[in-house]
């Protein structure tokens, strides 16, 4: 029976919403939204699929797990998927798993393994002969990153196995950064005049993935293993087994990083002793030196996990017990407007310094006016502050009784702040945009450090800071002037560059000038043209001359490039001046031509399948 439009409506809007985010996630290490957002939305999702089975697709976000290789990066198959860990938010969630377990099993006397959830990048070694031979991302669960000659710059991952170990040995575990390096080297980075990191997972995410392993060696990347693939072939019978295995194999496990801390790794019996620890992992967690941000639970017993196997994206014997995010009450001291690289104005609260989960906020992004007049927020107000995921400071309500007499509401303005130019708002957005993308100062820094950016043109030692300097020197206007303006003899005369600094730029430059398309595609920062989507657009139309000849049916025609993102192309090569920017820059750069294929065969492009049963 076909579904209600309104249905079909929103499960395409939560399939598409949840991959914009999972791409923010493991693509960019840059989210947006809490781990308790998303999950809402995949709840969401799920509840919709299971009232409506006919709206499932193989490629939903509900049947895969998220991610994806990136394309500059050699893929590697994982012999057995890396699925990802049901999520549990409160204690109520982890008592009805717990009591799901139970039933499942036809008892609840079961032992489970507890131990810390990293907050950093999960990836896989594969050892043959005791020597390390290949490490390799997530990915999507199915097909991951290699990245062996980054894993091989650290100090906790041993090139060889210790004691007795067997011909092949596949073990998982995360990738971090301690949060004292974590400051450490963003001190670096601001001594240097360069832009610091947002946060120790993202940093180690990115540091891990880079196409350089002397760029890996210089981040100070630590690993804790925690899985040995197909553990009960070795003759283990239970986690606990795994993890003293893995140690003697020569890895860093919970248990040696968690020697001198108040939580522990324990097997416990019962939802209340599971409970209880969960507390205690909560209430001790800022003293560890690395970030967690919650606990793993999994049934000790391999026999067990064997027997309760697996649902579509994750195991029915694992859970991830997720800390719920830190609240502190603040003041709202003012609110100011910031504009972005598409020129998107967003207010933002300026917050009276506030320590939460022991990063201090002074600032939360306030969306837009919808979001202003839902939370009622007025200079003035005292607010109440999180930080979403641990990351992301967030204004969650209003302490309207504490309102002071002069607290008037906030009305967005007419003008940009940056550059006057009238603002336009866009029937299908509820932010405000300032179409000045030229002459904007803002505009111009953010597509500017976008188009020098790693996963674009990737030109180091341009980053934010830089271009500032350059754009208030005079010496670039636009992503061509790179290319058409800078000189050893104008970079040399600035403040702070030196001859020497000046000649590596300029190196880093020319080093770029053969792009791959879709990177070239994806640094020109149109809207809503992300790198996945770049890199289709690039099969689609084979050169840069293709691209500007695109035409709106050859778009859509695309599986992936739908309505909306094919209208942003459009409306990008509609303006005269970044098609003559472009021109510009191809008279400097050469993208690297792909083999164009019709839109008709990238319909399952990206797409895993899974055959069960015998061939015949």
């Amino acid at each position: 029976m076909p579904s209600h439009p309104d249905f079909a409506r929103r499960h395409a809007e939560l399939v598409a919403e949840i991959r914009r985010h999972d791409r923010l996630y493991y693509e960019q290490s840059a989210p947006e939204i809490s781990d308790a957002d998303y999950d809402r939305l995949m709840r969401e999702l799920e509840a919709l699929e299971k009232a409506h089975p006919e709206l499932v697709s193989p490629d939903s976000p509900t049947q895969r797990v998220a991610g994806q290789a990136r394309e500059d990066l050699a893929k590697v198959e994982h012999r057995v998927p890396m699925v990802s860990i049901q999520n549990s938010m409160n204690p109520q969630e982890t008592r009805a798993w717990h009591k799901f377990v139970a039933d499942e099993l036809g008892h609840d006397d079961f032992e489970l393994f507890c131990e810390p959830k990293y907050d950093g990048l999960s990836c896989e070694l594969v050892y043959e002969q005791g020597a390390l031979k290949v490490a390799s991302t997530r990915g999507d669960g199915y097909v991951g990153e290699d990245v062996t000659p980054n894993i091989r710059t650290l100090k906790s991952v041993p090139p060889k196995l210790s004691g007795l170990f067997p011909p092949r040995l596949e073990v998982r575990g995360e990738v971090y950064i301690n949060k004292e390096d974590f400051a450490g080297l963003n001190r670096q980075l601001e001594e240097a005049g360069q832009k610091t990191f947002v946060n120790p997972r993202n940093t180690a995410s990115g540091a891990l993935r880079q196409l350089d392993p002397q760029v890996t060696a210089k981040r100070p990347l630590s690993a804790v293993w925690y899985a040995i693939v197909e553990a009960d072939q070795l003759g283990l019978k239970t986690q606990a087994e795994v993890a003293r295995a893995l140690a003697e194999f020569g890895f860093v496990t919970s248990e040696a990083l968690l020697r001198k801390a108040k939580i522990r790794v324990e097997v416990v019996r019962g939802a209340d002793a599971l409970v209880d620890l969960f507390e205690n992992y909560k209430r001790h967690r800022h003293g560890l030196p690395f970030e967690i941000d919650g606990m793993v639970v999994k049934v000790n017993d391999l026999a067990l996990q064997r027997q309760l196997g697996m649902r579509s994206r994750s195991p029915r014997f694992m859970l991830a017990a997720k800390f719920p995010p830190e609240e502190k009450e603040t003041l709202c001291e003012r609110i100011e407007l910031q504009v972005g690289r598409t020129g998107a104005v967003t207010p933002v609260a300026i917050l009276k310094p506030v320590k939460v989960g022991g990063v201090t906020v002074t600032h939360a992004s306030l969306h837009n006016k919808d979001e202003i007049a839902r939370l009622d927020i007025r200079e003035g107000d005292s607010v109440v502050v999180q930080r979403a995921g641990d990351v992301i400071p967030q204004v969650l309500r209003v302490l309207k009784e504490k309102r002071p007499v002069f607290a008037r509401p906030f009305e967005m303005p007419r003008l940009c702040p940056a550059c006057k130019t009238e603002l336009v708002h866009y029937e299908d957005e509820v932010v405000v945009r300032c179409p000045n993308a030229l002459g904007c100062p803002p505009q111009s820094i953010y597509s500017l450090t976008h188009f020098t950016s790693r996963l674009a043109m990737n030109i180091e030692g341009l980053g934010e800071k830089r271009v500032e300097l350059l754009l208030n020197a005079g010496l670039i206007r636009d992503c061509a002037d790179i290319y058409e303006k800078l000189t050893l003899d104008n970079l040399a005369a600035l403040e702070r560059m030196g001859e020497k600094s000046a000649q590596a730029l300029l190196d880093n430059i020319n080093a770029s000038r053969e792009p791959r398309l879709s990177r070239f595609i994806y640094a020109l920062g149109i809207r809503n043209v992300g790198e996945s989507t770049a890199s289709l657009i690039a099969v689609l139309v084979g050169t840069a001359e293709g691209f500007l000849k695109v035409t709106p049916e050859q778009l859509q025609q695309a599986d992936g490039i739908g309505p909306v993102i094919a209208q942003s192309v459009m409306d990008f090569l509609a303006q005269e001046r970044n098609v003559a920017m472009v021109r510009r820059l191809l008279a400097q750069v050469r993208p690297r031509a792909v083999e164009s294929k019709p839109a008709a065969d990238l319909k399952f492009a990206g797409m895993t399948f899974v055959f069960t049963g015998a061939l015949e």
